[in-house]
């Protein structure tokens, strides 16, 4: 059993439609069917290490701040949904400390989150949880840029959604 340690904020003012006790709670419900997962298992940054405890952090904004993170980081000038920053995935130099891995952080834009869940038919726990279980995905070191690739990260999520 995997522990987690999982901080939430908000960038700017934007208000969450789940409350953060709710929100770690499901979290954690994704992070256990994930690691449940044998594709995951046997493919993910982490599991070739020792480790007691995944940590991140977990950050909402609107789409002004996020769209200044992608065009900051990602040279990219326009809003998205969910940006991360895979710390322990991208870096070869990661540490884990006291069994801890920090896995690093994923950014989501509420009104991004709001938009995409009207165009998916989504209610918006749906579509926050998917953007979650993305982010995580990321941190974990999956990524899409095949279409392979992407088909596998959507039926991660899809599989992960169904399992809530």
């Amino acid at each position: 059993m995997t522990n987690s340690k999982i901080e939430i904020n908000t960038l700017g003012k934007v208000r969450l439609s789940e409350n953060k006790i709710t929100l770690k709670k499901q979290i954690k419900k994704i992070i256990s069917i994930l690691l449940k997962i044998p594709e995951i298992v046997e493919n993910s940054a982490i599991f070739k290490h020792n480790f007691s405890t995944l940590s991140f952090e977990l950050s909402f904004c609107d789409d002004k701040i996020i769209r200044e993170i992608n065009a900051t980081y990602r040279n990219k000038d326009c809003a998205t949904d969910v940006i991360t920053f895979a710390l322990f995935a991208d870096d070869e130099n990661s540490i884990i400390l006291n069994k801890t891995i920090e896995l690093g952080e994923i950014i989501i834009s509420i009104d991004t989150l709001i938009k995409q869940a009207q165009e998916n038919n989504n209610d918006i726990k749906t579509e926050l949880y998917t953007l979650i279980t993305h982010g995580i995905l990321h941190l974990l070191g999956f990524d899409h840029l095949t279409q392979k690739d992407y088909d596998f990260v959507v039926g991660i999520q899809k599989t992960v959604i169904k399992n809530l």
